[in-house]
């Protein structure tokens, strides 16, 4: 890693790679479908001001940009604090307890979640940033015995 890269971002950049966060869309890959002249007018500052913070993000890789795009890359999201690969949580629950559990369960939006048979009663899949909330959930919730956490390295 270059020292460059070992720098925090500046305050500004920070924003900007935040407010793009909170625009993108997506599951695994956060892409903003907008034009930078578009993106600049709503950030009311000009088109060339919008090139001079974005340079950076672009050379530390932090963002990708094309034609009516930017994207936030896997070091952009952990630069902002967020581990976007997927966290699978194993979750066990008293049986006379199941019906109520899901129903809980179902009225958040955390990621998928899959009922299933074997060990464990579901298997909820959420963005690995996301896990400690879910945890923190699960663990308020009358009914659930015991939960695993796995953590995505890498997809193959």
């Amino acid at each position: 890693m270059s020292e460059e890269e070992k720098l925090p971002l500046t305050k500004s950049a920070y924003k900007l790679l935040s407010y793009l966060k909170k625009r993108a869309v997506g599951e695994y890959v956060y892409r903003v479908n907008i034009k930078q002249s578009e993106l600049a007018k709503e950030l009311k500052i000009s088109r060339q001001a919008l090139s001079v913070k974005l340079k950076p993000l672009i050379e530390r890789g932090f963002v990708r940009t094309g034609r009516g795009f930017i994207e936030i890359t896997e070091k952009g999201l952990m630069a902002l604090g967020h581990y976007s690969k997927p966290a699978f949580i194993l979750v066990s629950v008293e049986p006379e307890m199941r019906d109520e559990v899901y129903r809980e369960i179902a009225t958040k939006k955390f990621g998928k979640v899959n009922r299933v048979a074997g060990d464990v009663d579901l298997i909820i899949e959420v963005e690995g940033s996301r896990a400690t909330e879910v945890l923190d959930f699960l663990s308020n919730l009358k009914g659930v015995t015991k939960t695993r956490t796995y953590f995505t390295l890498q997809s193959i």
